[in-house]
């Protein structure tokens, strides 16, 4: 999955929010296998018990809260050991009008309005094994010119046919 084809997936979720698969389509919007969704949402993956859960192995703690304090809530769960038990890669609470989300291997958080996970495509990339720059000193602009190269990157893969390794390390080399 490429970044592009992720923000493609996020801006066609912020149009079609809806509770009952919200979380499943955010999976999707990152290359998560359709069988793993599908296993995940008749209950075979989920390896919560409640109805308000949802824990996938490695990836994903959610937790859909209507009349809780999210942030509460989050700060909670981040301190509980059960929700670690499973090792998540991400901690999701929501109500459906707000967000919040910790990385618990970056440390790092979100905190939004959902209809604007869209404008945070790379918040959950490691979903899709793309890994947030972790380099704190660098200036924002050089972190942006990076992002524009790698879709830029993306797209030039998309748009040609590189048959061989040798023709991948040109293109990354800028051999002709």
């Amino acid at each position: 999955m490429n970044r592009a084809q992720i923000e493609k997936n996020l801006e066609k979720l912020v149009q079609e929010i809806s509770q009952e698969d919200f979380i499943y389509k955010l999976l999707l919007a990152y290359g998560t296998p359709k069988a793993t969704v599908t296993l995940l949402k008749k209950g075979k993956k989920n390896l919560s018990k409640r109805d308000d859960q949802i824990i996938l192995k490695k990836k994903l703690f959610f937790q859909e809260a209507m009349d809780q304090d999210l942030h509460a809530l989050i700060d909670t769960l981040e301190k509980d050991t059960h929700t670690h038990r499973h090792d998540p890669r991400f901690i999701v609470v929501t109500d459906y009008k707000t967000l919040l989300a910790v990385d618990t291997k970056a440390k790092d958080t979100l905190d939004i309005k959902l209809e604007e996970i869209n404008k945070y495509p790379f918040f959950f990339g490691p979903w899709a094994k793309i890994e947030k720059n972790t380099h704190h000193n660098e200036q924002e602009a050089d972190v942006k010119a990076a992002e524009k190269m790698a879709k830029i990157y993306d797209e030039i893969l998309k748009g040609n046919h590189l048959e061989t390794q040798e023709d991948l390390h040109s293109l990354n080399m800028g051999v002709s």
